[in-house]
């Protein structure tokens, strides 16, 4: 048992403090997902170093690029892989077969290709905000984000008269959603 006489007082900031008050200032980084953006098309495929040309070893500015999130992907994709090498070594040490380093190797994939492949053939890392200006830009271009908001509207349109009867909504026949024809 610890009994502490007297009053502790800290005289100098240690680094949490320090980082506390230069996060509490004027930075814009928040608790959650507000802070990982993605960067935008001009910044191509840029992998947006800290120390590169983007940011030039400014944080707050990597970090408005979009520099967190290419960080976040490229690390997690990383981290993925070599958890799945590390399970492949266990397995083999103790003479089994990798079947953890297998059943997991489904989500490493499936983050790799979205995350990591996928944006790789659009103009940029800033692939989906740039599709629905695209769809509403060229209406041959779909993509199932703006199909579901197209769908989720229709069905709100077409239900609409018999959800609210007291308004006498009538709907001419074309605008009335007619199966997958959206």
């Amino acid at each position: 048992m610890t009994i502490a006489l007297g009053k502790f007082t800290k005289d100098e900031n240690d680094l949490f403090d320090i980082m506390d008050d230069w996060l509490r200032r004027d930075r814009f980084v928040f608790v959650g997902w507000s802070a990982v953006s993605t960067p935008a098309n001009s910044l191509a495929h840029s992998l947006l170093l800290l120390w590169g040309p983007e940011a030039q070893g400014d944080f707050t500015r990597w970090c408005q690029l979009g520099g967190l999130w290419t960080f976040v992907a490229l690390h997690g994709a990383f981290g993925l892989i070599g958890f799945m090498l590390r399970q492949f070594e266990l397995a083999r040490s103790v003479q089994l077969r990798p079947y953890n380093a297998i059943a997991f190797s489904g989500p490493i994939a499936v983050f790799v290709s979205v995350f990591l492949i996928y944006p790789l053939g659009q103009s940029g890392w800033f692939f989906a905000p740039s599709f629905e200006i695209r769809a509403a830009e060229d209406p041959e271009f779909e993509t199932f984000y703006t199909k579901n908001i197209l769908l989720n509207e229709g069905i709100r349109a077409w239900m609409a008269a018999q959800d609210q009867p007291h308004e006498n909504l009538i709907f001419p026949e074309e605008v009335l959603p007619r199966g997958n024809a959206l």
